[in-house]
Protein backbone atom coordinates (compact mmCIF):
# COMPACT_ATOMS: atom_id res chain seq x y z
CA UNK A 1 0.00 0.00 0.00
CA UNK A 2 1.20 3.63 -0.55
CA UNK A 3 3.13 4.96 2.07
CA UNK A 4 0.94 8.43 2.89
CA UNK A 5 -2.88 8.31 2.60
CA UNK A 6 -5.08 11.26 3.28
CA UNK A 7 -8.73 10.71 3.98
CA UNK A 8 -11.20 13.50 2.63
CA UNK A 9 -14.54 13.87 5.20
CA UNK A 10 -16.66 14.40 8.19
CA UNK A 11 -14.82 13.44 11.32
CA UNK A 12 -15.92 10.29 12.33
CA UNK A 13 -18.76 7.71 10.68
CA UNK A 14 -17.37 6.12 7.56
CA UNK A 15 -14.52 8.53 6.75
CA UNK A 16 -13.18 8.71 10.36
CA UNK A 17 -13.05 4.75 10.03
CA UNK A 18 -11.44 5.01 6.99
CA UNK A 19 -8.73 7.13 8.51
CA UNK A 20 -8.11 4.54 11.66
CA UNK A 21 -8.13 1.49 9.25
CA UNK A 22 -5.39 2.72 7.05
CA UNK A 23 -3.38 5.36 9.29
CA UNK A 24 -4.77 8.25 7.68
CA UNK A 25 -4.68 11.46 8.31
CA UNK A 26 -8.27 12.59 8.59
CA UNK A 27 -9.20 16.36 6.76
CA UNK A 28 -10.18 18.67 4.46
CA UNK A 29 -8.78 19.99 1.42
CA UNK A 30 -5.95 21.78 3.29
CA UNK A 31 -4.78 18.15 4.07
CA UNK A 32 -3.84 17.83 0.32
CA UNK A 33 -1.74 20.49 0.32
CA UNK A 34 1.38 18.79 1.73
CA UNK A 35 4.24 17.12 -0.80
CA UNK A 36 3.97 13.63 0.43
CA UNK A 37 0.39 12.40 -0.38
CA UNK A 38 0.78 9.19 -2.32
CA UNK A 39 -2.87 8.31 -2.45
CA UNK A 40 -6.35 9.97 -1.26
CA UNK A 41 -9.80 8.24 -0.30
CA UNK A 42 -12.86 10.52 -0.41
CA UNK A 43 -15.67 9.67 2.01
CA UNK A 44 -18.57 11.58 -0.15
CA UNK A 45 -22.56 11.08 1.01
CA UNK A 46 -22.61 12.61 4.82
CA UNK A 47 -22.77 16.21 3.59
CA UNK A 48 -25.14 17.99 3.31
CA UNK A 49 -26.77 15.19 6.15
CA UNK A 50 -29.39 13.41 3.71
CA UNK A 51 -32.89 13.72 4.74
CA UNK A 52 -36.08 11.79 3.33
CA UNK A 53 -38.24 14.55 1.02
CA UNK A 54 -41.17 14.40 -1.74
CA UNK A 55 -39.12 15.09 -5.09
CA UNK A 56 -42.41 17.29 -6.21
CA UNK A 57 -41.48 19.54 -3.54
CA UNK A 58 -38.14 19.85 -3.76
CA UNK A 59 -37.12 23.63 -4.59
CA UNK A 60 -34.39 25.30 -6.71
CA UNK A 61 -32.29 26.18 -3.63
CA UNK A 62 -33.22 22.28 -1.89
CA UNK A 63 -31.88 20.70 -5.09
CA UNK A 64 -28.61 23.01 -5.21
CA UNK A 65 -28.11 22.58 -1.71
CA UNK A 66 -28.44 19.25 -1.84
CA UNK A 67 -27.24 17.91 -5.73
CA UNK A 68 -24.89 21.19 -7.20
CA UNK A 69 -23.02 21.64 -3.40
CA UNK A 70 -21.82 18.13 -3.02
CA UNK A 71 -20.99 17.80 -6.72
CA UNK A 72 -19.03 21.21 -6.51
CA UNK A 73 -17.40 20.11 -3.47
CA UNK A 74 -16.40 16.44 -4.88
CA UNK A 75 -15.18 18.41 -8.20
CA UNK A 76 -12.59 20.46 -5.87
CA UNK A 77 -11.44 17.93 -3.93
CA UNK A 78 -10.67 15.37 -7.00
CA UNK A 79 -9.16 18.54 -8.43
CA UNK A 80 -6.76 18.81 -5.33
CA UNK A 81 -6.35 15.07 -4.98
CA UNK A 82 -5.21 14.97 -8.88
CA UNK A 83 -2.98 18.64 -8.58
CA UNK A 84 -1.29 16.26 -5.34
CA UNK A 85 -0.27 13.50 -6.88
CA UNK A 86 0.09 14.43 -10.64
CA UNK A 87 3.80 14.49 -9.99
CA UNK A 88 4.84 11.21 -9.43
CA UNK A 89 0.98 9.29 -9.64
CA UNK A 90 -1.23 8.22 -7.00
CA UNK A 91 -4.57 6.51 -6.40
CA UNK A 92 -7.92 7.77 -5.93
CA UNK A 93 -10.74 6.09 -4.01
CA UNK A 94 -14.02 7.67 -3.65
CA UNK A 95 -16.57 5.67 -1.59
CA UNK A 96 -20.00 6.56 -1.73
CA UNK A 97 -23.47 4.68 -0.88
CA UNK A 98 -25.04 2.19 -3.07
CA UNK A 99 -28.69 3.92 -2.93
CA UNK A 100 -27.00 6.35 -6.03
CA UNK A 101 -26.58 3.17 -8.04
CA UNK A 102 -30.10 1.68 -7.45
CA UNK A 103 -31.77 4.92 -6.28
CA UNK A 104 -34.17 5.29 -3.28
CA UNK A 105 -37.50 6.26 -2.44
CA UNK A 106 -37.53 9.96 -0.66
CA UNK A 107 -33.83 10.62 -1.51
CA UNK A 108 -33.95 11.71 -5.25
CA UNK A 109 -31.48 14.31 -4.44
CA UNK A 110 -29.36 12.39 -2.38
CA UNK A 111 -29.17 9.36 -5.07
CA UNK A 112 -28.48 12.26 -8.03
CA UNK A 113 -25.95 13.67 -6.08
CA UNK A 114 -23.69 10.40 -5.14
CA UNK A 115 -24.57 8.68 -9.16
CA UNK A 116 -23.30 12.32 -10.39
CA UNK A 117 -20.18 12.08 -8.36
CA UNK A 118 -19.45 8.58 -9.17
CA UNK A 119 -19.92 9.17 -12.91
CA UNK A 120 -17.29 11.90 -12.07
CA UNK A 121 -15.14 9.79 -10.69
CA UNK A 122 -15.04 7.81 -13.84
CA UNK A 123 -14.74 10.04 -16.21
CA UNK A 124 -11.63 11.04 -14.18
CA UNK A 125 -9.92 8.34 -14.41
CA UNK A 126 -9.96 8.31 -17.98
CA UNK A 127 -8.58 11.55 -18.17
CA UNK A 128 -5.70 11.28 -15.48
CA UNK A 129 -4.69 7.76 -15.62
CA UNK A 130 -1.98 8.76 -18.60
CA UNK A 131 -0.12 11.04 -15.33
CA UNK A 132 -0.50 7.81 -13.31
CA UNK A 133 -3.88 8.93 -11.04
CA UNK A 134 -6.07 6.22 -11.30
CA UNK A 135 -9.72 6.36 -9.17
CA UNK A 136 -12.17 4.02 -8.16
CA UNK A 137 -14.55 3.77 -6.17
CA UNK A 138 -16.74 1.73 -3.37
CA UNK A 139 -19.78 1.62 -2.75
CA UNK A 140 -21.52 0.61 0.29
CA UNK A 141 -25.30 0.34 2.11
CA UNK A 142 -26.26 4.30 3.05
CA UNK A 143 -26.20 3.14 7.00
CA UNK A 144 -22.52 3.37 6.36
CA UNK A 145 -22.89 7.33 5.37
CA UNK A 146 -26.32 7.87 7.82
CA UNK A 147 -27.35 5.31 10.21
CA UNK A 148 -30.89 7.40 10.20
CA UNK A 149 -31.27 6.09 7.07
CA UNK A 150 -30.92 3.03 7.13
CA UNK A 151 -34.42 1.98 5.99
CA UNK A 152 -34.41 3.51 2.86
CA UNK A 153 -32.15 0.96 1.25
CA UNK A 154 -34.89 -1.87 2.18
CA UNK A 155 -36.55 -2.44 -1.48
CA UNK A 156 -33.24 -3.50 -2.38
CA UNK A 157 -32.34 -7.57 -2.87
CA UNK A 158 -31.71 -9.28 0.59
CA UNK A 159 -27.58 -9.20 0.77
CA UNK A 160 -26.03 -12.90 0.29
CA UNK A 161 -23.74 -12.13 3.66
CA UNK A 162 -25.36 -11.56 6.96
CA UNK A 163 -24.84 -7.61 7.78
CA UNK A 164 -22.79 -7.24 10.84
CA UNK A 165 -20.43 -4.73 12.23
CA UNK A 166 -17.26 -6.39 10.39
CA UNK A 167 -19.53 -4.38 6.97
CA UNK A 168 -17.62 -1.02 7.94
CA UNK A 169 -14.09 -3.64 7.90
CA UNK A 170 -14.77 -5.10 4.67
CA UNK A 171 -14.68 -1.55 3.12
CA UNK A 172 -11.23 -0.38 4.76
CA UNK A 173 -10.06 -3.46 3.56
CA UNK A 174 -11.34 -2.57 0.36
CA UNK A 175 -9.54 0.49 0.06
CA UNK A 176 -6.40 -1.13 1.01
CA UNK A 177 -6.20 -3.07 -2.04
CA UNK A 178 -7.41 -0.50 -4.08
CA UNK A 179 -4.66 1.99 -3.00
CA UNK A 180 -2.08 -0.77 -4.09
CA UNK A 181 0.20 0.65 -6.61
CA UNK A 182 0.88 -2.89 -7.91
CA UNK A 183 -2.78 -2.90 -9.29
CA UNK A 184 -2.16 -1.36 -12.50
CA UNK A 185 -5.79 -2.17 -14.53
CA UNK A 186 -8.27 -1.85 -12.34
CA UNK A 187 -9.43 2.06 -13.48
CA UNK A 188 -12.75 3.71 -12.53
CA UNK A 189 -14.41 0.69 -11.22
CA UNK A 190 -16.53 0.64 -8.57
CA UNK A 191 -16.56 -2.53 -6.32
CA UNK A 192 -19.94 -2.50 -4.04
CA UNK A 193 -19.33 -3.88 -0.40
CA UNK A 194 -22.71 -4.84 1.17
CA UNK A 195 -22.61 -8.57 1.23
CA UNK A 196 -24.40 -9.18 -2.32
CA UNK A 197 -27.51 -6.89 -2.20
CA UNK A 198 -26.25 -5.09 -5.11
CA UNK A 199 -24.47 -6.93 -7.55
CA UNK A 200 -22.97 -5.02 -10.57
CA UNK A 201 -23.32 -6.58 -13.98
Amino acid sequence: MANKVVVIGASGGVAGALADGLGAALGGHDTLSASDVDSVVIAVGTEPVPRLQDIASVSSVEWDNCVGEPMWDALVTLQLAHAALKSRGGRIVVVVPTVGIAGAVGLVPYTTAVEGIRAMAKSATRQWARDGVVVNLISAPIRVFAEGLAESDGHLTKAAVEDDPTLVRSVVETAKFLLRSDVHHLAGETIVVDGGSVMLP
